[in-house]
């Protein structure tokens, strides 16, 4: 069982800067609640829109003051492979060693061989460290489905305790369900609508973006394997606009706090309109 990894949000200030108090904040409250581990600069996290250099001094600001570090994954989000490698040497500085990694995004249409090829030139040199890997599957964002034959092959070549797992975040339970079939590997489901029919199926838990706001009642699904459908019916509302602006408009009508509000360009915050809309299905949940 994987369990639930929060897919943190990033809060940043009027200016753009990271708020660090706030970030240990959101973190300490959410460990309350259960979950099992914390997914650093995804696609919630607006991860291709932050520096390293930043990324480290949050890291290094978290771990091991406010989380552990065995309970971080970080997000490598890059398409020149020598990048990716330096992200993972850094993040192993801080004694990270799990990832979420996305294909690279630029050239469309990889073909499987440019794809292991380009997964291998990372992994190949991260045998020592032990490190492991969650290959990201988001193909309306990347432009990329990892398919199962990739995953056969890198499982054959790296094993699977460095090919871990998949984050399946298409949306499409057909796809889920082709994951699912992989031995010695989790499956964790992105899209909060999927995830009670995907564990049913032998799914093995989830990194999503509404577990920022809403822990408690993803937990539950995971466990009970039951729809929640106050969270369905909130997500086809997010559905209606950028999906990372919307799920940090939520968590600042929650909290009470607008700096949630904030994003990073090319993300705009939510207009005024979109936020009663938010409003009105929060009043059900």
């Amino acid at each position: 069982m994987f369990g639930l990894s929060v897919a943190a949000t990033t809060p940043f200030n009027r200016q753009g800067k990271i708020e660090l108090d706030t970030f240990g904040e959101h973190i300490t409250s959410l460990m309350q609640s259960g979950v099992n581990s914390f997914t650093f600069f995804g696609t919630t996290g607006e991860g291709p829109s932050i520096n390293l250099n930043e990324k480290i001094e949050v890291l290094s600001y978290l771990c091991p003051n406010v989380l552990n570090s065995n309970d971080a994954i970080a997000a490598i989000i890059c398409s020149c492979t020598a990048d990716a490698r330096t992200e993972i040497s850094k993040y192993n500085n801080l004694g990270i060693n799990k990832f979420l990694i996305a294909p690279p995004y630029f050239f469309s249409n990889p073909s499987i061989l440019g794809l292991k090829e380009w997964f291998s030139e990372i992994f190949s040199t991260q045998l020592q460290a032990h490190n492991q890997f969650i290959l990201y599957n988001i193909p309306q964002v990347t432009g990329v489905t990892i398919e199962n034959d990739l995953i056969a092959e890198l499982k054959q070549d790296f094993g699977s305790q460095v090919v871990y797992g998949i984050k399946d975040s298409s949306g499409d339970m057909e796809r889920a369900n082709t994951y699912l079939k992989n031995k010695d590997f989790i499956v964790a489901i992105g899209d909060e609508r999927l995830i009670a029919d995907s564990m049913a199926l032998g799914a093995s838990g989830s990194i999503c973006g509404l577990s920022n706001i809403f822990p408690q009642e993803i937990l539950e699904i995971i466990k009970n394997r039951q729809k929640n459908t106050e969270i369905n019916a909130l997500i086809m509302e997010l559905l209606r606009f950028p999906i990372t602006p919307g799920v940090k408009a939520i968590l600042a009508l929650k909290t009470q706090n607008d700096i949630w509000l904030n994003v990073r360009p090319p993300l705009i915050k939510v207009s005024k309109e979109q936020i009663s809309s938010l409003k009105k299905c929060l009043k059900i949940l």
